[in-house]
């Protein structure tokens, strides 16, 4: 049950992106504690070993998440030097943000947004939320007059950290993955992701930001239509010499057998989906890359082919390859997976006229007051269009959308919002 609940997320955004038509997304989760960002590519998330939970580091294969304490319940707050800082302290969900009128006195970053006017105006939670402003505006007041800045002004600037250290993780993540995020959507969900989104895609300068219909039950799709998937590892500690690799022939035997046999008992006939790696590095480096390979090679004691697969994944991740070192073996990894029913995504009915606002009212963006358009998202239909500022209520969210973005609903209701060209 290790990181269940953020990987369930990942695999259900993954899912939709997929189906939708996004091959290449990071998906961003934000709930009460933190923001978590994974990669997903064609609708499969991307796994690796080292992950940490706190200060704790594990050692099983899991969904590569990069989490970072800046929620919509995480705390602002001075520190000894009157500078102001976000999280990772949590209000939680009791009491939670002094906007919900549950005890909570503390400011927080869904406090920040509030005292923006960007969110409550219409009914959240399926109407078990009643936002009060003049609690968030209160909340902030004292660090406000402490900095000798307006709330507004201090909302903001909590939002610009909040983003800033999002940007950071993300950073590392792109490095640790090698990707560009300009070739990248990113897919938002929880309760507090499409909140935050454009703001996070802006300073990342991605290809924009997608928020599907019902953000708040992403992660419970994932965890549904999760596929059967199990790890077979054996440590080999070898050169990657035609002679050693040769030697390896039972080794991957008995994994494909494992692997076979456990997938049969739980119900899976077929020999399902397999995926072979090994965790490689150069000889005297202290760590390993994880590397795709073939049986085939194996089988044929290819070690070259081996080898190059290697020098090809540490290029792609560190920009250089020695091809004329010496390589070894450290893990062979056989991942086999049993497929579950997915479901299909439905396509939603075609507008017959322009997007119409359920209101007007004047949000806070970057230290300016604009008149700022409210959508209805259950009144949106697919081709309906419109520009930012604007704000999306719904039951399980709301999507906050800055100025100088446009927004589409594409045919599976799906809000594909992209920064103007203008």
């Amino acid at each position: 049950m290790i990181l269940s609940g953020t990987a369930s997320g990942v695999i259900g955004a993954g899912h939709l992106a997929r189906a939708s038509g996004f091959d290449r997304i990071m998906s961003l989760d934000i709930g009460g504690t933190s923001a978590d960002v994974a990669v997903i590519i064609d609708g499969e998330a991307q796994y690796g070993v080292g992950e940490l939970i706190g200060d704790f580091q594990i050692h099983v294969p899991s969904v590569s998440v990069s989490s970072v304490g800046k929620g919509g319940g995480s705390i602002a707050w001075l520190d000894k030097l009157g500078m102001l800082q976000v999280g990772p302290e949590s209000a939680g969900s009791t009491p939670g943000p002094a906007c919900y009128g549950r005890g909570g006195t503390r400011p927080t970053i869904t406090d920040a947004v509030v005292a923006s006017n960007l969110i409550g105006h219409t009914p959240l939670g399926y109407g078990a939320v009643t936002v009060d402003q003049a609690a968030s505006r209160a909340a902030l007041a004292p660090i406000a007059a402490a900095l000798d800045i307006s709330v507004e002004a201090l909302a903001g600037n909590i939002i610009d950290i909040s983003i800033s250290g999002m940007y950071a993780e993300v950073s590392a993540l792109v490095s640790r993955f090698a990707i560009d995020p300009r070739e990248f959507h990113l897919f938002a969900f929880g309760g507090a992701g499409a909140m935050l989104a454009c703001f996070l895609a802006k300073e990342l300068d991605m290809k924009g930001v997608v928020v599907p219909p019902t953000p708040g039950v992403v992660s419970a799709l994932g965890g549904l239509i999760a596929d059967l998937k199990n790890d077979f590892i054996r440590t080999t500690y070898c050169d990657v010499t035609q002679e050693q690799i040769a030697a390896l022939l039972p080794v991957l035997d008995e994994l494909e057998q494992a692997g076979a046999s456990w997938l049969a008992a739980q119900g899976y006939p077929d020999t399902g989906k397999v995926r072979l790696s090994a965790d490689m590095r150069y000889l005297g480096q202290s760590f390993e890359i994880e590397t795709p390979i073939e049986g085939a090679w194996l089988r044929a004691g290819d070690a070259a082919a081996i080898a190059t697969a290697f020098h090809r994944e540490h290029e792609r991740l560190y920009g250089h390859a020695d091809e004329k070192a010496a390589v070894q073996m450290v893990n062979l990894r056989l991942v086999i997976s049993g497929a579950t029913p997915k479901p299909a995504l439905v396509e939603i009915g075609k507008a017959d006229g322009p997007a119409r606002p359920h209101l007007v009212i004047d949000g806070w963006f970057a230290g300016r007051s604009l008149p700022t358009a409210i959508y209805l998202r259950k009144d949106l239909a697919f081709g309906h269009r419109f520009t930012g500022p604007a704000i999306i209520a719904q039951d399980d969210t709301t999507t906050v959308v800055p100025p100088d973005f446009d927004v589409v609903v594409d045919r599976f209701g799906n809000l594909v919002i992209t920064k103007s060209e203008a």
